[in-house]
């Protein structure tokens, strides 16, 4: 399954974005993977509509486009970069877990009902991804 963006367009995407500590440190192995795991991660994503094509690997293009939209390009730098930011964190795992809440000394947390750490963690990528997205509502 090809990624949605490669190395180089993430590349180009991150030169005019702030905040990429991350995708900087990360090896161009590692980002390659983090790219093939947000393609992943956004083909898992409930989405409206169908495949272009019936034998296409990956969930984009959708029909009628021919072509992935730039906004899931994007929307697959923005995981990619999430992932690498803190796609294993303790509290992913939790989530992931089952987990609803926890502490530790005199801090607590609790997580939203059905946030099990499943799916997309990049909010940046989900508002990219919002005209597919199964269940979403345009507001105008």
């Amino acid at each position: 399954m090809p990624a949605y963006a490669t190395t180089e367009e993430a590349n180009t995407y991150f030169a005019s974005r702030l905040h990429i500590e991350a995708w900087m440190r990360a090896s161009t192995c590692d980002k390659g993977k983090a790219l093939d795991m947000a393609t992943r991660a956004i083909d898992r994503t409930p989405l409206k509509g169908v495949k272009a094509s019936y034998d296409q690997a990956n969930q984009f293009p959708r029909y009628p486009d021919a072509e992935v939209p730039q906004a899931v390009k994007d929307a697959c730098c923005e995981e990619a970069l999430a992932l690498l930011e803190r796609g294993n964190s303790q509290r992913r795992k939790l989530q992931q877990e089952g987990v609803a809440s926890f502490s530790v000394g005199g801090l607590s947390e609790t997580y939203v009902a059905g946030a099990r750490g499943g799916g997309l963690i990049s909010q940046e990528a989900k508002e990219l991804l919002r005209p597919w997205l199964l269940g979403a509502v345009s507001i105008t």
